[in-house]
C-alpha cells in the first residue's frame, strides 16, 4: 500500500476541490438553460403597468331655489264701476337632470278666486278657444274675470301654449312677456307653464307669472265686497 507525502496529499486535495468546483459550475449553468423562469422569477423589466377605472354615480335632483311670492294685485276695484289690477311673482328652479323638468300651476279651488266671508267669487279667465291662451286678453261686457299668463328668462322653456307668434298663443317660437299676450284660466286641474328639456345653469331657470284682475261695471252676476285670495300651487318634477 502506497502512502502519499504530505505534499503529495495536498496536491491530491486541491485538485479534487477543483474538479468539484468545475463541475458544480457546469451543473448550475446547466440548471439555469433549462430552468430560466426559476433564475428571471425575480428581475423585473423596465415598463409595467396597471389600468384600472373607478365609477361614481351622481343622482339628479331638483328644488325651487327661489320661490314665488304671494302677491297682492295692484289696486282694490270698485264692485260696481269695475276696474283692472295686476301683480306678478317669479320662482327660479335649479336642476342637474340631463332631460330637464317640466313645472305646473293648479288653483286649489274653482273659480279660483274664492272671498274670504261673504261667499262669491271671481270667475276664472275663459279664452276664446279651449285649452289654448288668448293674445289679447279680453273680458266681455258686465263680467269679471281672474286671468294669468307666464314669461321664462329663456324662451324655449315656456310651455307650447304660453309661447307666441306675434299674433296668437300656442304657436311659434316667441315670448311676447309681461302682461302683453297669451292670457289663461287658473284651473283646478295642473297646467303646464314651463317644459325644459335640459339641466339648468347653476344661476337656475326662471319663470314669471302675471295676473290680472278685470271687472267691467255692473257685472253680472254682483261680485260681494271682500277680500278674494286664490291659493295656487307650483309643483316642479324632473323628465
Amino acid at each position: 500500500m502506497n502512502h502519499l507525502s504530505a505534499p503529495d496529499l495536498l496536491l491530491s486535495l486541491r485538485q479534487s476541490l477543483s474538479l468539484a468546483l468545475i463541475i458544480s459550475v457546469v451543473l448550475m449553468g446547466t440548471y439555469v438553460v433549462f430552468e430560466p423562469s426559476i433564475t428571471h422569477s425575480q428581475v423585473s423589466s423596465t415598463l409595467v403597468s396597471d389600468q384600472f377605472t373607478i365609477s361614481q354615480t351622481i343622482t339628479s335632483e331638483i328644488t325651487f331655489a327661489a320661490t314665488a311670492a304671494n302677491v297682492t294685485m295692484s289696486a282694490s276695484i270698485p264692485g260696481i264701476t269695475g276696474g283692472v289690477a295686476n301683480g306678478s311673482t317669479q320662482v327660479r328652479i335649479l336642476t342637474n337632470d340631463a332631460a330637464g323638468y317640466t313645472m305646473t300651476i293648479s288653483a286649489s279651488g274653482t273659480p279660483a278666486m274664492q272671498g274670504n266671508t261673504q261667499g262669491g267669487s271671481i270667475p276664472d279667465y275663459t279664452p276664446a278657444t279651449a285649452g289654448i291662451p288668448d293674445y289679447v286678453h279680453s273680458v266681455a261686457a258686465n263680467n269679471a274675470e281672474f286671468a294669468y299668463t307666464v314669461s321664462a328668462s329663456t324662451t324655449g322653456d315656456l310651455a307650447l301654449k304660453f309661447r307666441d307668434s306675434g299674433s296668437a298663443c300656442n304657436t311659434g317660437s316667441s315670448d311676447t312677456g309681461g302682461f302683453a299676450s297669451c292670457w289663461y284660466g287658473l284651473s283646478s286641474t295642473a297646467t303646464s307653464t314651463i317644459t325644459r328639456s335640459s339641466w339648468t345653469a347653476v344661476s337656475g331657470s326662471t319663470s314669471t307669472i302675471f295676473f290680472r284682475t278685470l271687472v267691467n261695471s255692473n257685472p253680472n252676476p254682483t261680485i260681494p265686497e271682500d277680500i278674494y285670495v286664490a291659493t295656487t300651487t307650483l309643483t316642479a318634477t324632473v323628465n
